[in-house]
C-alpha cells in the first residue's frame, strides 16, 4: 500500500513538471505575439505599397494630351480624376487634402487616403485641370469642364 506520504512526493513532482511546463509556453506565447505584432506592421506595409503602386496609371510611350493644349494625359482618364474633379466643381472655395478625402467617404485620418489623394490632384494640377494657387488647396481651374475629355 502506497502511503500519503508517497502520494504528496508524486504530486508534488507532478505539480513542478507543470509549472514548467505553463512557463515555457508563457515564454512561447510571448515570443509569438512579438512575431505577430511584426508580421501585421509588415502587413499594413505591404497593402499601403500594394494601393500606391496600383493607383499609379501606367504611362503610355508617348502621352496622349488632349487637343487644347492642356489636358490630361490619355492613360489618366480615370474614375478616380473624373471624382475629384466633380468634387472640386460642387465646392466653390479651394479645398485641402483631407476635405477632399471626407467628401470621397473615406477616412481622412489614414495616410495612404491623403497621400492617393494628393498624388493624383498634383497630376491634375499639371494638366491645368486644378489649382494649387495656396499650398495644400486645391480648386477647379476657371473655364474647364470639370469631366475628363
Amino acid at each position: 500500500m502506497v502511503g500519503v506520504d508517497e502520494v504528496l512526493r508524486l504530486l508534488g513532482e507532478q505539480e513542478a513538471m507543470c509549472r514548467a511546463e505553463v512557463e515555457r509556453l508563457d515564454a512561447e506565447q510571448a515570443r509569438l505575439a512579438g512575431l505577430l505584432a511584426d508580421c501585421r506592421v509588415e502587413l499594413e506595409r505591404l497593402v499601403v505599397a500594394r494601393e500606391v503602386v496600383a493607383g499609379l496609371a501606367p504611362v503610355p510611350p508617348v502621352a496622349a494630351v488632349a487637343s487644347t493644349g492642356g489636358g490630361v494625359p490619355a492613360g489618366e482618364s480615370t474614375e478616380f480624376g473624373q471624382q475629384l474633379l466633380a468634387i472640386l466643381a460642387a465646392h466653390p472655395s479651394p479645398m485641402r487634402c483631407r476635405e477632399i478625402v471626407a467628401a470621397m467617404g473615406e477616412d481622412p485620418k489614414v495616410a495612404r487616403h491623403g497621400e492617393r489623394v494628393r498624388h493624383r490632384l498634383k497630376k491634375l494640377v499639371a494638366a491645368d485641370l486644378v489649382l494649387e494657387a495656396v499650398p495644400g488647396e486645391f480648386t477647379l481651374a476657371d473655364g474647364r469642364d470639370p469631366a475628363f475629355r
